[in-house]
C-alpha cells in the first residue's frame, strides 16, 4: 500500500500552484483584449480580489491542512455543518458541469498536436458525424484518467508537475522569442507599447473609461481561478501546514509576474493594431494564431528562408498545442479528484463507507467510478447530436458561471467568523490585524458580488431573460437540492443542524 501523503517539496508546490492559476490563453485575451490597459484592471482584480484571497485561502489551509474536506472542513467550524455542506455541493456540481466542457475539447489540442491545425470538425468516418467521435473520445478518456487516478495521489502530482514543467517551457520560450524581437528593433518597440497604451478596447460599443471596461474587470478575476481545487490537495501533501500556505503566497506573487511580463513583453514586441486587422485571427484561435505570428515575426526579422520560419511556425504552434494537451489533462486530473473527494471524504457523515471506501491506494475508488459513469451517460447524450440536448447541456453550463463563484464569496464571508469564534489564535493568524483581515474578506466579497451583478445585469441589457432567469436558477436549484439531501439524511441520523 502506498502512503497516503505525497511528499512534495515547496519548489514543486510552488510550481504546481503557480501553473495552475496562471492562464496562458488568459494572458495573450488580455493582451489581444485591451493592450497594456489590461495591466491596470489587472492590478485591480489583484489588490481587490487575488490577493487577499490568496491569504485567507493560505490561512485555512494552515489551520485545516490535514483534514480531507478542504471548503467543507474551512465553513464547518466558521459557519454552520449544513451551510458548508450546501456550499461544497455547489462547488461540486459547477466543476462537474465543467468537467463535461473540458473532457469534450481535449482533441482540439491533440490534433492541432498532430496535425497542425485543429481538424477535429473533420472527423466523420464511418458517416458518423464529428459531435459522435468527440464524445467517443471524451467517454475513452473519462475512463482512462478515472483508472490512472484510483492508482493513487502520486498519479495526480505527476500530472500536474508534469504540466508545470510544459507550461514554464512555454512561457520561456514566448519570453525569450519576445526580448528578442524588442532587442532587434528597440524603436518600434517603443512605438508598439505607445501604441498597446492607447488602443481602442475590444469589447464592441465600449469606450476607454475605466466603467465602460467593467466586463474586463469580470475576465480578470476570472484569469486567478483555481486556486481552490489545488488548496483541497494539501491534506495530501507532507508537512502541508507548513509548506501550502508559504507556496500559495510565493506563488500568487510568481502569477502576477507572469501576467505583468507577459503583457508587457507582447505589447512591446508587436504592434497590436496590426493583430486585429489580420483576418485569420479571432478570439476562437486566438493563442495558436498568435503564437504562429510569433514564429513568422522571429523568421522574418532574424532573416530566415521561408522553409526555416514555416518550420519555426509549425514548432510554435504544436508545442503549444502539447503544453494545452497536458494543462486539459493535469487539470481534469485534479478537478476529477480534490471537489469530489471534499464532498464525499469531508462529510463521512453523509456519505456513508460505501461512498467513501478507500481503495489499497488510499483512493475513493468507488466514488470515482460512479462519477465516471455520470459524465460519460452526460457525454454519451451529447454525441446524439440532439438539439433539444445540446441547448440543454449549454444551459446547465450557463448555470455555472454564478454558482461557481459563489462559494468563493461564501469562503471569503466566512473569514470574520473564523476569526470571531477563535478558531485560530491571533498570533497563528498570518496577519496578525483584525482589521485588515476584515478588510480581506469585505474586498474578495466586494469584488465577486460586482462580477455576479455584472453578469446577472448582461442578458437583461440585452434583453435576453432566459439567460437571465438560467443565471437565476443555477444557483438556486443547485443549493436546493444540497438542502434536500442533507435534510433527508438528518432526518435519518443524528446529522448536526444550523
Amino acid at each position: 500500500m502506498r502512503v497516503l501523503t505525497k511528499n512534495t517539496s515547496v519548489a514543486n508546490l510552488i510550481l504546481i500552484i503557480t501553473t495552475t492559476v496562471f492562464s496562458f490563453s488568459s494572458m495573450l485575451t488580455a493582451f489581444f483584449m485591451l493592450g497594456s490597459q489590461s495591466l491596470v484592471w489587472f492590478l485591480i482584480s489583484a489588490l481587490g480580489y487575488f490577493i487577499p484571497y490568496a491569504l485567507i485561502v493560505a490561512q485555512y489551509t494552515k489551520k485545516y491542512a490535514h483534514r480531507p474536506g478542504s471548503i467543507y472542513d474551512w465553513l464547518k467550524d466558521s459557519l454552520s455543518p449544513k451551510a458548508a455542506f450546501v456550499t461544497v455541493f455547489l462547488w461540486y456540481c459547477s466543476y462537474f458541469i465543467w468537467m463535461i466542457s473540458l473532457f469534450m475539447k481535449v482533441m482540439i489540442p491533440l490534433s492541432i498536436l498532430l496535425c497542425g491545425k485543429d481538424t477535429t470538425a473533420q472527423f466523420h468516418w464511418f458517416e458518423l458525424p464529428a459531435q459522435f467521435w468527440l464524445s467517443f473520445f471524451a467517454i475513452v478518456l473519462t475512463v482512462v484518467m478515472t483508472t490512472i487516478i484510483t492508482r493513487g495521489i502520486h498519479t495526480i502530482f505527476s500530472f500536474l508537475k508534469l504540466g508545470g514543467y510544459t507550461m514554464v517551457g512555454l512561457v520561456l520560450l514566448t519570453l525569450i522569442s519576445n526580448v528578442l524581437l524588442i532587442i532587434q528593433d528597440t524603436d518600434l518597440s517603443v512605438a508598439n507599447l505607445r501604441s498597446s497604451i492607447a488602443v481602442t478596447s475590444f469589447f464592441s460599443g465600449t469606450g476607454n473609461s475605466l466603467l465602460s471596461q467593467l466586463p474586463f474587470f469580470i475576465f480578470s478575476i476570472t484569469a486567478f481561478g483555481g486556486l481552490d481545487t489545488i488548496a483541497s490537495l494539501a491534506d495530501k501533501t507532507k508537512k502541508g501546514k507548513k509548506r501550502f500556505p508559504k507556496a500559495v503566497i510565493i506563488s500568487s506573487c510568481l502569477i502576477l509576474l507572469l501576467y505583468f511580463s507577459g503583457i508587457l513583453l507582447w505589447s512591446s514586441a508587436h504592434d497590436i493594431e496590426q493583430l486585429r486587422q489580420a483576418k485569420q485571427l479571432h478570439l476562437g484561435n486566438l493563442m495558436y494564431g498568435l503564437m504562429a505570428f510569433l514564429g513568422e515575426s522571429l523568421g522574418r526579422s532574424f532573416g530566415l528562408s521561408a522553409s526555416t520560419t514555416e518550420l519555426l511556425i509549425q514548432i510554435f504552434v504544436r508545442y503549444t498545442a502539447f503544453t494545452m494537451l497536458v494543462a486539459y489533462l493535469s487539470l481534469l486530473s485534479s478537478i476529477s479528484y480534490g471537489p469530489l473527494k471534499s464532498l464525499i471524504q469531508g462529510t463521512p457523515q453523509i456519505f456513508r463507507s460505501r461512498w467513501a471506501h478507500l481503495n489499497d491506494h488510499q483512493m475513493p475508488a468507488k466514488a470515482l467510478w460512479i462519477q465516471a459513469a455520470a459524465l460519460s451517460l452526460f457525454i454519451g447524450g451529447l454525441a446524439l447530436n440532439n438539439h433539444f440536448l445540446a441547448d440543454l447541456f449549454n444551459q446547465l453550463t450557463y448555470m455555472t458561471n454564478v454558482s461557481r463563484a459563489i462559494p468563493y464569496f461564501i469562503v471569503a464571508a466566512s473569514f470574520p467568523f473564523f476569526i470571531k469564534k477563535k478558531i485560530i489564535q491571533k498570533e497563528s493568524l498570518l496577519i496578525p490585524d483584525y482589521t485588515l483581515n476584515y478588510f480581506f474578506s469585505f474586498s474578495v466579497c466586494l469584488c465577486i458580488s460586482v462580477a455576479i451583478l455584472f453578469q446577472m445585469y448582461e442578458p437583461l441589457k440585452i434583453g435576453n431573460y432566459q439567460n437571465f432567469f438560467t443565471l437565476l436558477i443555477g444557483p438556486l436549484s443547485f443549493g436546493l437540492l444540497a438542502s434536500l439531501i442533507y435534510k433527508r439524511i438528518e432526518e435519518k441520523s443524528s446529522l448536526p443542524d444550523v
